[in-house]
Formats: structure tokens, C-alpha cells, sequence
């Protein structure tokens, strides 16, 4: 019997409490556990009462072998990683758009033809069937900004339904587009989600994603958000708020905005963080992997907002990793990652050819696997992290210790501001 590695042990001004990472649980201590917790942590269970034993040991604070837990884990990823069952595929119709946002990297391809998009459209269909075992399938569309191409996105929105019984889609869209006759759509197309990118209130927004042509895109956004609520009160919206050390203090703002005014819906909002790692050099706005942790406990202290302050378990991984996934482009080529789009060098194949042996396939697949790497099999953060994202670990090795340490780092940090933001709401109850 072993204090198992994946405990954490913290105190916080409510108590004292073991967190453990692969059950994912959060135990307050009693006055008997603390007063002996050293001893058991050094492996003197002797203080211990039989009824302690069976509780640690149900909640696996105590467990007989931590190499049994890693391997389930890694099991269950790599069954995961190969389960050919769904299909998961991001079909960008376009990577043209009508913003000109101050951070974007991707830039547009040529619109094909309206006989090579139908060629497209076929070809992309053919290439469904080749998933003869699929029972699932999940689509997002993505650009650009895939509006552009909505007549596309309806006329092979039917055809794969009408292949699949278990058929899914999820939108990232910039809203502009989004009328009152498009939202009404999204329902028919099995679009049950949507993601929407806002930056802060109108005047940082429109200076940050304004319109090619009408610089203000703030107030069309919010008014085909009301009208897409009033006919389709029950899609999911997912907004991201893109969020760099130039826009941070505006986060709190249009947070409290989007909850005041859609906050009876289904809805996320979630910062998401600027990265230059497609540009030539720095530009000294974007966060360093602690920064990040700065941020988000920065939000819960001055303005009470919890981003993300009890961890997730990462039973899944990237759709990088997973066999069955592929990123389709405007011009039927095949990538594994999202930020290869349109980078022609970075393509897999296309949907009239692609090959297992493929050797950027196989690097997505298989380089730098934090399922192969000695540093995250010994680490306690194992079971609730993904090892980082596998663009980085492949392309930014460099990368990859600033982002463990502020994994490691911010755990406890979070868990503190989690117990403070559940006590106090449960005294508000």
C-alpha cells in the first residue's frame, strides 16, 4: 500500500484538503487524517483505523501500485487515438474572410469555380465512404469565415446526413453573415453549436476585428446573435474572447456583457490567448505560459470570474493525434492540424488521395507522444493534462518545459480559488 504520486496536498483558508489528480477529486481532511497526514504521506499507515484505510483506498489516496493507473491511462488514450468508430472532420470551405483582424495569420485562396466546388463536393463524399466502420460523425466548419460559402456548407450539410444516422456540426464563425434567414438554417443542418469570437465591448472589438468595409462589426454581430437566440433559443454558444496583454483589462467587461444579455441560453465564454508562434518575431503582447495563470487568477480576484478553476481530466486528446480526423481545405487538401491550413507544404493528401504512410501523418501521430515521454509518465499532472498541445511539441520543442511548469504551478492556485468560489456561494444560497 502507497501514498499514491497523483495526491496533492494543500491548505487553504477553509481547511485542509488532498486533491489527486486521476480520480479527479477533491477531499476535505477531518481533524484525525491531518494530525497523522505526514506520517502517511512517509508510508506509516499504522495511526490509520481500518474504516480510513477503506476510504483512502476507495478514493485511491492510497493505492496499491501508481504504474497500473498510468498504464489504464494510456491505454484508454491509445484506444481513443484509434478508435475508428466517428469520424471527425473540419472542413474550411474558404479561407477567405471579410474581417481584417489585427492578429490573424491565415491568408486567403482563390475561390474555386463553381464546377471544380462541385467536383470538390463529390470528391469529399467519396472520401467519407472510405470510413466504411464510421457510426459517428462530426463536422466543424471553419475558415476563413465559412459564411462565405454557405450555399456549400448547405448542400454538403445534406449529403453527409443523409449518410449518417449519428451526424453532428459545430460552426466558428465570425457572426457577421449570420441573418435571420441563415440562423434559421442551422437547426435543419444538425449545427448545434456555434463559436463566436468577441473581443471586448464595441470600441476595443471593432479595433481589433473590424469589417473590411464597415470598420464597425460590434453592433451587426450582437443584432444577428438576438435574432439566431429568437429562432433558435436552443443552440450552444461557445464565446471565445481572444485576449492579449493589450485587451486583458477589458475581459471582465464584455464577460459580464455577454452573461447580462444571453445569459438564460446556452452559453461559454472563454478567453482564448494570442500566440505569435506563426510570426517572424515577437510582438511583446502575447502571454507567457504563466502569464496565463496570472490572468485567470486575476479574473476570479478583482472581478469574481471563475475561468477554469477545477481542473478537467484529459481522457481525449487533440484532434492531431486521432486517426480518423483530418482538417479538409478549400482546395481538397488534407491536413492533420488546424494551423496548417493552407500551407501546402503542411498537407497530408487530398480527398482523392491520402496514405497511412504518409510521413507528416505519421510525425502528427507519433513524434514527441507524451504517451512516450519518461518526464509526463512520472509526473503527478499526467491524468488532467494532454501534454501540450502536438503542433508545439513537434514544431516548438522549446516550449514544452514553460508550459509543465505552469501546469504544475497553477493547480493549487486555481483549487484555492475554487474553494473560495464555492464556499462563498454556497453561503449565498
Amino acid at each position: 500500500m502507497y501514498w499514491s504520486k497523483y495526491n496533492i496536498v494543500f491548505e487553504s483558508p477553509y481547511g485542509r484538503f488532498i486533491y489527486n489528480t486521476f480520480t479527479n477529486n477533491l477531499m476535505e481532511m477531518n481533524a484525525s487524517l491531518i494530525s497523522c497526514i505526514d506520517k502517511i504521506i512517509s508510508g506509516d499507515f499504522s495511526y490509520l483505523s481500518e474504516d480510513d484505510v477503506l476510504a483512502l483506498k476507495k478514493n485511491m489516496i492510497l493505492v496499491d501500485d501508481d504504474t497500473n493507473i498510468y498504464r489504464s491511462i494510456k491505454l484508454q488514450r491509445l484506444m481513443s487515438r484509434l478508435d475508428t468508430g466517428y469520424l471527425t472532420l473540419t472542413i474550411a470551405p474558404t479561407t477567405a474572410c471579410n474581417f481584417k483582424c489585427i492578429y490573424c495569420y491565415e491568408s486567403g485562396i482563390a475561390p474555386l469555380s463553381a464546377k471544380a466546388k462541385l467536383n470538390l463536393l463529390e470528391d469529399t463524399i467519396s472520401f467519407v465512404k472510405l470510413f466504411k466502420n464510421t457510426k459517428f460523425l462530426r463536422v466543424t466548419w471553419y475558415g476563413g469565415e465559412p459564411l462565405l460559402q454557405f450555399e456549400y456548407i448547405e448542400k454538403l450539410s445534406h449529403r453527409l446526413m443523409n449518410m449518417f444516422e449519428n451526424y453532428n456540426a459545430h460552426m466558428i464563425t465570425n457572426a457577421y453573415l449570420l441573418d435571420k434567414a441563415k440562423s434559421q438554417k442551422l437547426k435543419e443542418l444538425k449545427i448545434s453549436g456555434i463559436q463566436v469570437t468577441i473581443d471586448g465591448l464595441e470600441k476595443v472589438h471593432n479595433e481589433r476585428r473590424p469589417h473590411k468595409q464597415n470598420n464597425d462589426s460590434f453592433q451587426r454581430i450582437v443584432h444577428n446573435l438576438d435574432d439566431l437566440f429568437s429562432v433558435y433559443p436552443e443552440i450552444s454558444i461557445e464565446f471565445r474572447v481572444n485576449v492579449d496583454k493589450s485587451n486583458q483589462s477589458e475581459y471582465h467587461r464584455i464577460y459580464n456583457y455577454l452573461k447580462e444579455r444571453y445569459g438564460k441560453y446556452s452559453i461559454n465564454i472563454h478567453p482564448g490567448y494570442v500566440t505569435d508562434d506563426f510570426s517572424a518575431e515577437s510582438n511583446g503582447c502575447c502571454f507567457e505560459a504563466d502569464e496565463v495563470n496570472k490572468f485567470v487568477l486575476e479574473q476570479y480576484d478583482t472581478h469574481n470570474i471563475p475561468i477554469s478553476l477545477y481542473p478537467r481530466p484529459m481522457f481525449g486528446e487533440c484532434s492531431a493525434r486521432h486517426i480518423t480526423s483530418f482538417v479538409i481545405g478549400p482546395e481538397g487538401e488534407l491536413y492533420k492540424c488546424w494551423n496548417d491550413i493552407g500551407i501546402k507544404e503542411k498537407a497530408i493528401g487530398t480527398v482523392k488521395e491520402v496514405s497511412l504512410s504518409n510521413e507528416l501523418l505519421l510525425k502528427y501521430l507519433l513524434e514527441n507522444d507524451p504517451l512516450s515521454d519518461n518526464n509526463c509518465e512520472g509526473c503527478y499532472c499526467f491524468p488532467i493534462c494532454e501534454g501540450g498541445c502536438p503542433y508545439k511539441r513537434i514544431y516548438q520543442k522549446d516550449s514544452q518545459e514553460s508550459f509543465c511548469k505552469a501546469k504544475r504551478e497553477g493547480i493549487v492556485k486555481k483549487l484555492k480559488r475554487h474553494i473560495d468560489y464555492k464556499y462563498k456561494n454556497n453561503k449565498n444560497q
